[in-house]
This record gives C-alpha cells, structure tokens and sequence, in this order.
C-alpha cells in the first residue's frame, strides 16, 4: 500500500487577513477553518496520514480545533513559511510516506477531485502543483 500524508501548514499570522487571531482558527459555520481542512484530509481513504504544522503560541487554539481528529503529533514552525514547511517534512521521516501533499491550513474547500488528479499525478511525475483557474479579478 502506499503511504501517502498530507502536511498542513498552519503556522501563520495571517497579519493581513486583520482578524484578532490568525485566519485558520477563525470560525467558518461554527468549526475552526483548521478544523475543516484537517477533517478534509482525515476523510481521504487515500491519505494514510495526516500531520499539521503550527506556531508555537497557538497551542491551546491547535487543540481544540483538532479535537478528536486522528492526526500525527502537531509540528513546532518556523520564522518562515519555508522552514515551517521544511520542519514539517523533516516530522514526517521516521513514518516514511511515499508521497506527501502539502496543504495551507487556511484553504479548507480543497474538493476530492483536486486530491485525486495531484495523486493520480504524482503516479508519473516527482512533484506536482496544481493550478486552477482565476475566477475573480485581482488588483
């Protein structure tokens, strides 16, 4: 069987989403959007293991949004999103995945099929990035 994990980043500040705290743990339809995007991945029958990186002040905020989740022990940040992601990688060597998907904490509506295409993807190339169009104007 293959191994694959899914790596959420959530170590952010989301300084400019102008929030009293960082964006993943504001609510979206009464849940932690942490909650919901973790919940997404734990769901996959293809993700075999899901670990999520956060800051080391949300602690308290990392619990409760995990709340009962069958998850991998949270992984400690760093200064950038760069080395958060690179800890996160590194959290994941003794389990040993085949593949790992990374995925931003604050992105809670990432549908199946994306997962599925990036997995199917992943059968013949070493690295994918999914691209989905634009569907609103950026200025």
């Amino acid at each position: 069987m293959t191994r694959t994990a899914a790596l959420v980043v959530a170590a952010g500040r989301g300084a400019r989403f102008g929030a009293h705290q960082p964006k993943q743990y504001t609510d979206l339809a009464g849940q932690p959007v942490l909650r919901h995007t973790l919940a997404r991945f734990c769901a996959d029958p293809q993700i075999t293991a899901v670990a999520c990186v956060i800051h080391p002040d949300d602690r308290d905020l990392y619990d409760e949004a995990a709340d009962s989740l069958p998850l991998l022990p949270p992984v400690l940040g760093g200064a950038t999103r760069q080395d958060s992601v690179r800890l996160g990688l590194e959290s994941l060597v003794d389990y040993a995945p085949d593949r790992v998907l990374i995925h931003d904490a604050a992105r809670p509506f990432v549908s199946r099929d994306l997962v599925d295409r990036v997995l199917l993807e992943l059968e013949r190339s070493p690295a994918v990035i999914p691209v989905l169009p634009l569907v609103d104007t950026l200025k």
